[in-house]
């Protein structure tokens, strides 16, 4: 008998019981007397009768304004109001019926601080990449007027155009990282779990580096056994461990070093790779894998994708990345990735 948990329906209904269970009782008790006449017992049922219907009229009214009022506070409520209290429902199917309006107008608050966290990203987002873009566009214009002078001397002519295919390459890089991590932000795609034996893994991350780092005289040292293995897509995981590589390419001194070591375990095999640059600036470790983050003294060598994009991978194949700077000094970066579940 849910019903008569609303006070709306439990009041006029005790209230009818009783009106007739007097009337009961007085027609018990007159007729026992002989003092009952038909007109009195039509008038005692009346009487009974008008009583019962004029409480669940009453009831009526009350329960139309107590639904108006319950309208108008749940409206306001949704609409983001958020000093509206449920108070006067506290019985009955209206307390839980504002007990599921409240967590509709908090879901929906929620989702709204979330939109605007979303379009405030979204703005950043096109801020970084505009004043990432902007840069090398300006760089291939400067060079494209350059060339375009009928007196511009050979030597002159062959920088510009190497300007042009730098900041194209660029342009490129960028790009095609930022698709990348736009399909990883969407679910789009499905990071395979495949056996990638290390150290084929470690040259093919490091074959797009090779002319970067033979131009600048770095040496790559490598310390990787021949039967470490992990699990992980071999496109995106190469990616990400190229980008780590190229991170730390960058920040060496020409006629510098790269390390990277490999230790491998039964249950983990981890995977670090340092260089011989300035390390990393302590106020710039808890953030040098947010996205487009470039330091608080940026150097205009990245533009603060690769590293986060190598996060993303290596998280999502279930592993683990850390930034820290190395002893001897340098920045070192430290792959974890685990044969088990932990």
């Amino acid at each position: 008998m849910r019903f008569l948990r609303n006070p709306e329906v439990k009041y006029p209904l005790f209230f009818s019981l009783a009106v007739s269970a007097a009337a009961i009782i007085t027609l018990s008790h007159l007729s026992r007397r002989s003092a009952l006449s038909g007109g009195a017992v039509i008038g005692i049922c009346a009487a009974a009768l008008f009583l019962c219907i004029g409480s669940f009229l009453a009831a009526d009214q009350i329960l139309s304004k107590k639904v108006r009022s319950f309208t108008v506070k749940a409206e306001r409520s949704l609409r983001g109001n958020r000093s509206i209290q449920f108070d006067d429902f506290r019985e009955g199917d209206f307390s839980v019926l504002s007990h599921v309006v409240s967590n509709m107008a908090m879901s929906h608050a929620r989702q709204e601080e979330q939109l605007k966290e979303e379009k405030g990203f979204l703005s950043v987002w096109l801020a970084n990449i505009t004043h990432q873009i902007k840069t090398p566009l300006t760089s291939i214009t400067l060079s494209a007027e350059s060339l375009a002078e009928n007196e511009i001397s050979p030597q002159s002519r062959k920088r510009a155009a190497h300007r042009i295919l730098d900041s194209t390459e660029k342009i490129t890089d960028f790009i095609s990282t930022l698709l990348r991590i736009s399909r990883l932000d969407a679910d789009a795609v499905t990071l395979r779990t495949d056996p990638l034996p290390v150290p084929t893994l470690i040259e093919k991350a490091c074959e797009p580096l090779e002319m970067y780092m033979e131009l600048r005289e770095i040496v790559l040292k490598k310390n990787v056994p021949d039967d470490a293995v992990i699990t992980g897509d071999p496109t995106w995981m190469t990616q990400a461990i190229s980008n780590i590589i190229k991170n730390c390419a960058e920040h060496s001194p020409p006629g510098g070093s790269v390390y990277i070591d490999v230790d491998d375990n039964p249950l983990r095999t981890r995977i670090s790779i340092r260089d011989e640059g300035p390390g990393i600036d302590p106020e710039d470790l808890p953030r040098i894998f947010e996205r487009f983050y470039r330091g608080k003294n940026p150097d205009g060598s990245g533009a603060g994708i690769g590293l986060s994009f190598s996060s993303d991978v290596i998280r999502k194949t279930g592993g683990t990345v850390k930034a820290e700077n190395h002893p001897d000094g340098g920045a070192m970066f430290t792959v974890t990735m685990y044969k088990v579940n932990v």
